[in-house]
């Protein structure tokens, strides 16, 4: 790169306006399903930025934010894009996950010895201010772009699906946001998504399949309550599902051993997750159940059909020898982007005048989430993703963000930018 250029752009990312912009974000809250609030925000920042910004609407009061500095013509254009709900909401209906309210995840920011602390700062408030302020440094500094640099916060990127009785826009998750981008005209030549990822890039990432496994029992007062020969209580929809689980369960390490995906970029571990269960009522355990749901997230390697992985899981379910159903209520494969090569090398060259040093390898557990990259490549728009570090799991979960990755990674952003916006198209 120009070196004039570079420290042209490097001089407009204002770090006290960095800092500012994402502790507003932190503090705004925006559980999935409720990000109206947030995208007014973020589109009257960039627009006080002298950024041009409309809010795209997905459904009532919840928008895509697009904010767009026009290129002079012919070069490649860049999308770059995080999510602005948040994977919790901070408050007491977190519990049955979190089993703690944790002091760094509410919606409030906490700016202290060089970090910022709150819900969101890791996944994605953090990226998604590091992404706004580069597209804002490269407006202000006047660098000509030949081609287009859309800037986007996207609604519903968190892992949620509709399944039962818990539908409504706080269910809709998974993608929906930049799904609703790419198919309503918001396009570009590639896609940047700003992800915690340790300052690695990976382009490619597993699908997800989430299944719901139904068993049933027999309702019955507990006097009335019966157990079979061995004393095993095989009317109790409990009991029985407990038999399907171990089964998935055991089926599960075997899975995450051998459905490994390997590519330049790293390793992808295909894990299972028993996520939740339900039956019968807390109120009254004076009765058995006679039904009872669990629900299980099945990670897929690229090239994996959902149906397909899906299909294996039921068999082991009906293995365990109780009755059982399973309903698939989510589907998407993985992808292993192609084209993205001039965007990896972007992205990494950025990396290496900001840090003076070569990107590490992206971890591998970062290698195994799923995020929008998945659907910027099933949409033949190459893309990858790069961010700082996300939420650390050492003696206590804690959401909080070093303020210096925060300015690296916006400059590196605004770099590979500068780059990829020069390109010639061709």
């Amino acid at each position: 790169m120009d070196q004039e250029l570079v420290d042209r752009v490097l001089a407009h990312i204002n770090r006290d306006r960095l800092v500012s912009l994402c502790a507003d974000l932190v503090s705004t809250p925006s559980p999935t399903g409720e990000e109206g609030a947030i995208g007014r925000y973020i589109a009257g920042w960039l627009t006080s930025q002298g950024v041009p910004s409309y809010l795209q609407e997905v459904e009532e009061d919840r928008f895509n934010v697009i904010g767009r500095v026009r290129g002079s013509g012919g070069g490649c254009s860049l999308q770059f894009n995080a999510h602005m709900d948040s994977s919790f909401t901070g408050t007491e209906s977190d519990l049955l996950t979190l089993g703690e309210i944790d002091p760094t995840g509410r919606p409030q920011a906490v700016v202290a010895n060089g970090y910022i602390s709150g819900l969101g700062v890791n996944n994605d408030k953090g990226p998604l201010a590091a992404h706004l302020e580069a597209t804002a440094a490269l407006r202000a500094s006047g660098v000509n772009l030949p081609g287009d640099l859309v800037a986007t916060g996207v609604v519903g990127e968190i892992g949620r699906a509709p399944v039962g009785r818990h539908a409504g826009r706080g269910s809709r998750g998974k993608g929906v946001g930049t799904m609703f981008l790419v198919t309503h005209g918001v396009v570009t030549d590639y896609a940047l998504v700003a992800e915690p990822s340790s300052f690695g890039v990976t382009w490619a990432l597993p699908g997800a399949l989430y299944m719901r496994l139904t068993t049933r029992g027999r309702p019955a007062y507990t006097p009335f309550t019966r157990r079979d020969a061995e004393g095993a209580s095989s009317e109790n929809a409990i009991m029985n599902m407990m038999l399907v689980l171990k089964a998935i369960d055991r089926w599960g390490a075997q899975y995450e051993k051998e459905r490994q995906y390997h590519f330049p970029g790293g390793v992808i571990v295909s894990k299972v997750n028993i996520g939740a269960i339900e039956g019968g009522q807390p109120t009254k355990p004076n009765y058995s159940p006679g039904i009872c749901y669990a629900y299980v997230d099945i990670r897929i390697p690229p090239g994996v059909k959902p149906l397909d992985a899906f299909r294996e899981a039921e068999q082991v379910a009906l293995s365990a020898g109780v009755p059982v159903e399973a309903d698939l209520y989510l589907s998407q494969p993985g992808c292993d982007g192609q084209g993205t090569e001039p965007l990896r090398a972007a992205v990494e060259g950025a990396h290496q005048i900001v840090f003076g040093a070569p990107a590490s390898p992206i971890p591998t557990d970062q290698t195994s989430m799923w995020n929008d990259v998945n659907v910027y490549n099933w949409y033949g728009i190459p893309s990858c993703k790069y961010g700082p570090s996300g939420i650390t799991y050492g003696k206590k979960r804690e959401e909080r963000l070093a303020i210096d990755d925060l300015y690296h990674a916006a400059q590196v952003y605004a770099l590979a930018a500068l780059e990829i916006c020069s390109r010639p198209r061709t």
